[in-house]
């Protein structure tokens, strides 16, 4: 509906592999599973919203495998999806949140190494999901191509996403792959180039300068 961006992330050698985002239907995700015969550990959600959970479920009871959210979009899940059984009708169920993860982490699957970083701002449990091995992120509704997530829904904070975006470009290397729930792929260096959210994030912090200039 909202063209969210479904991400099967594996591992081509042991066929590890976590599914982030399912935000409809789970039918083409699930065939993608059983063609490439992956063994998926999880389904993860950048955050709360509808969009990015509504298919989530069917594939977590598909294939047997925990829901990981952060804890702080644990109700935002549940008061969009019950928005949207409003909204457009039929019951969409409860969503269970098998671990509800808090602040930074790191997760194993397998050999799948995953680092989450909480992004809040777009939401108050808003997480990006670095892929070391890739130099990769998932960057949900923070970060896009040319722009960032909207601040103005509930629990939403123009200043913490601010922070959010000058987090992920003081940690993660320049030449990071960046993939968001909307939109086309692109590259921290190229955002830091086109930007004018992220140049306007970084003035706003300490330091900003010393980042490497394109």
């Amino acid at each position: 509906m909202l063209d969210t961006n479904t991400y099967l992330v594996y591992d081509s050698d042991s066929l590890d592999a976590v599914v982030i985002d399912v935000g409809g239907d789970p039918s083409e995700v699930l065939d993608w599973v059983r063609r490439l015969d992956l063994r998926v550990h999880a389904v993860l959600a950048t955050h709360g919203h509808f969009d990015h959970v509504l298919g989530a479920g069917a594939v977590r009871r598909a294939l047997g495998v925990p829901l990981y959210m952060h804890r702080d979009d644990v109700q935002v899940a549940e008061e969009t999806l019950s928005w949207y059984s409003r909204a457009f009708g039929g019951d969409v169920g409860k969503l269970e949140v098998d671990y509800a993860l808090a602040g930074d982490c790191t997760l194993r699957f397998g050999s799948l190494e995953l680092h989450v970083i909480h992004t809040t701002g777009h939401t108050p449990g808003s997480v990006s999901i670095y892929v070391p091995d890739l130099q990769a992120l998932f960057s949900g509704d923070t970060l896009f191509a040319g722009t960032v997530g909207r601040t103005d829904l509930p629990g939403g904070s123009e200043r913490a996403l601010a922070e959010s975006i000058r987090k992920i470009f003081r940690t993660l290397p320049l030449d990071t792959y960046v993939h968001p729930g909307h939109g086309p792929s692109t590259t921290l260096r190229r955002e830091l180039r086109a930007n004018p959210f992220v140049e306007d994030a970084l003035a706003e912090g300490a330091g900003a300068q010393d980042l490497e200039k394109p």
